[in-house]
């Protein structure tokens, strides 16, 4: 049963894409995992339909036939790859670099213009992160197993919002590996000199 959700102005900026997309990729996991915020997704969606054609239309430029129609000859403008679509297949891909004892961080997204970056982490049970506090926004989904950070309990399918006001050590609890995709903006606040050691080796 999941029961932690993302606030509902969360899912309005995700619908709205006025979230970094590392931060929206999480609330979709969770929205894919969680039947009451795909249906806040979707509400958030048709809300923004409906304003859009609500909006009276706005008028043409007397030259926007003529530069719509040089435009079609014009080289197509190089653009960012667009990020990817969440990979539940990526678990098994091979691609995880392990960073302690039990743990192991695999990138999907590097950090973008916002300083926002996208990872799965894997905590074997029982192994527990270093003690950290954030410097901005961390969103995360639990995809498998679940871990507890003295705040909370948080399984599979449960979203976690963390702000710098958060300090927390989660510990993955007895069972599978608790496997969680996480969107960070800035960099952890790691307590422990040996936190502040490794924390440029993982980006984080």
């Amino acid at each position: 049963m999941i029961n932690h959700h993302p606030a509902e102005a969360s899912l309005i900026a995700c619908a709205a894409g006025t979230m970094p997309v590392a931060h929206a990729r999480v609330i979709e996991a969770h929205a894919a995992l969680c039947p009451v915020c795909a249906s806040g997704l979707r509400a958030a969606e048709a809300a923004g339909g409906a304003l859009l054609e609500a909006l009276p239309p706005a008028p043409m430029a007397p030259d926007a036939l003529a530069r719509a129609l040089a435009r079609l000859d014009a080289a197509a403008p190089e653009s960012a790859p667009a990020a990817p679509a969440l990979d539940l297949a990526a678990l098994a891909s091979g691609r995880w670099r392990r960073v302690a004892p039990g743990i192991a961080i695999m990138k999907l997204l590097a950090r973008d213009a916002t300083d926002s970056r996208l990872d799965l982490i894997r905590v074997a049970p029982g192994r527990a992160l270093l003690t950290h506090g954030h410097t901005g926004p961390e969103s995360t989904c639990v995809l498998s197993g679940a871990f507890s950070d003295g705040i909370g309990t948080f399984a599979t399918g449960d979203f976690m919002a963390a702000d710098a006001a958060l300090d927390h050590t989660p510990r993955a609890l007895p069972g599978e590996d608790c496997i969680c995709l996480i969107a960070t903006t800035h960099h952890l606040r790691p307590h422990s000199w040996l936190g502040r050691l490794v924390r440029p080796l993982l980006g984080m």
